[in-house]
């Protein structure tokens, strides 16, 4: 059964994590994990033991190796972006089940390293601008950064942080940080903005398509995790399930985009732009351009013939719920059972769907192709990177509380926000825990959007969606010498690092 495959793909990476001190990476074809062993020394029936136990129990097996240290009751004081302060920090123990495990995450890490942890909240312009003074000025004021990654670019610019490569107790091998961390954002041995765990919003925001389990079963859908688990969960599968799926709830012989029932819900965004990365598109990679423009044509046109003509498409260009505030349409949808499929972030769950009627479930955004060998599955933009100041004096502490973070968060904090946020009515989903987690392990970071700064061509396809306009070679050729310039701006700060 497909229930007992997904934890035995969990087991054999936790195993790898375990024997080898790193996660053995992610695949798009779980199952070929699944039915081999790995070197040998993981048999399917030591799996299967281990699969036995929670996540949060097989989790808090995998070790962070960091050295004993005792910091004397320092501050360590980190930087926080206010948009998503809710995941660093609780004040205390309240009750709820993810402030608590985020406040014994933070107590861990003071109590194992006698450290004082004080978070210094602001919103992420104003953050911006104090940290870049305080470095500026030659302060160690602020010992790590978890700054809004858009604007945390600016710093990026401005050759204010420290390279995480450079930090001793840092292990980028490790599965609390993503491996985009290692061959995506790293150029010339220089890597100053990072992906870890720590940073929640990172898994949060990291986009997904979320399914109505009832109305599922009511189109006689086949069984989804299955053509996830399988590879075949393409961008044409999808839309064919949802092509013609439309239903005019309120009898008023009007298409109602927030009334009516549809196949497949979206809206202008970026929930629309990372289809560039999910069907495996890059922008940058090893410091060049490497945009395909012919494929990009293609993904306009595929995407357009579906948005702006299929009767099952309800795609909101105005960005706004029905009560006009800025809103995904997809949450709403989902939460009024007005939709077969969605795209949203994964923290929707929470934000949103905790009192739905229907049960729901979640899924990768789909591949181009099944030729295409991974599931990529990108996040916001508004996410929360990590960084260092480069004025900071300690690095071995900064490194240390920096992994610790990360792994606790791994450890304790994430379990409990998978489960927090697909919970429905008291029963929990085995098949879409284990799926969450296969997403967030999928998460690609292209070096082009983390640094685009708005600048670069990272939401164009977003753009031109929104416009119904395919020509996507006219663009990039109007195009190319500006971004050309943007993007070599900042790679010669990765190239002309000194520390």
């Amino acid at each position: 059964m497909k229930t007992d495959s997904f934890r035995r793909i969990s087991a054999v990476l936790l195993l790898c994590a375990l024997l080898f001190g790193a996660g053995c990476g992610s695949s798009s074809e779980p199952n070929k994990a699944a039915d081999s062993t790995v070197n040998g020394d993981i048999t399917e029936s030591a799996a299967e033991t281990t699969a036995e136990l929670s996540l949060a129990e097989q989790r808090a097996l995998v070790k962070d190796d960091l050295p004993d240290a005792d910091f004397s009751g320092e501050t360590f004081t980190i930087t926080i972006n206010s948009f998503c302060e809710k995941g660093f920090f609780s004040e205390e123990l309240t009750g709820d089940v993810l402030g608590d495990a985020i406040y014994e995450r933070n107590a861990n890490v003071e109590e194992r390293f006698n450290v004082d942890l004080d978070m210094y909240s602001g919103d992420y312009n104003s953050i911006g601008t104090t940290v870049k003074n305080s470095v500026l000025s030659g302060e160690d004021a602020y010992q790590l950064s978890a700054q809004h990654c858009a604007n945390a670019g600016s710093w990026v610019t401005s050759n204010i942080l420290m390279n995480w490569n450079d930090l001793e107790h840092v292990d980028f091998t490790r599965p609390w940080w993503s491996e985009s961390n290692i061959d995506l954002l790293t150029v010339n041995d220089v890597c100053l903005l990072a992906v870890g765990d720590f940073a929640l919003s990172t898994v949060g925001r990291t986009y997904s398509v979320y399914f109505d389990k009832v109305e599922a079963e009511a189109y006689q859908l086949p069984d989804l995790y299955e053509i996830v688990y399988e590879g075949e969960w393409t961008i044409d599968r999808i839309f064919d399930y949802t092509r013609d799926v439309y239903r005019d709830l309120n009898s008023n012989g009007i298409v109602d985009t927030f009334e009516d029932f549809f196949g497949y819900s979206t809206s202008t965004g970026t929930n629309i732009a990372v289809y560039q990365q999910s069907f495996g598109i890059e922008l940058i990679r090893d410091g060049e351009i490497v945009i395909s423009v012919e494929k990009m044509q293609s993904a306009l046109e595929k995407l357009n013939g579906f948005f702006h003509t299929a009767p099952g498409a309800a795609y909101d260009t105005s960005y706004k719920n029905a009560a006009g505030n800025p809103h995904y349409i997809g949450a709403e949808k989902m939460q009024n059972s007005t939709t077969l499929f969605a795209n949203a972030l994964l923290e929707t769950g929470i934000n949103y769907l905790r009192d739905v009627e229907h049960d729901y479930g979640i899924l990768p955004y789909p591949k181009w192709d099944e030729a295409q060998e991974d599931y990529r599955t990108t996040v916001d933009l508004g996410f929360t990177a990590l960084a260092v100041p480069k004025t900071v004096a300690d690095t071995d502490r900064t490194g240390i509380i920096a992994e610790a973070l990360c792994a606790e968060t791994y450890r304790i904090v994430l379990p409990v926000y998978y489960e927090y946020a697909l919970k429905q009515k008291g029963a929990r989903d085995d098949d879409s825990i284990a799926m969450i987690d296969f997403i967030v392990n999928t998460r690609f970071f292209d070096f082009g959007v983390i640094f685009d700064n708005w600048k670069g061509f990272a939401f164009e396809l977003e753009r031109m969606v929104k416009e119904n306009n395919s020509d996507y070679a006219s663009r990039y050729a109007s195009n190319i010498n500006t971004i050309t310039d943007w993007y070599d701006s900042v790679i010669e700060v990765f190239n002309g690092y000194d520390g």
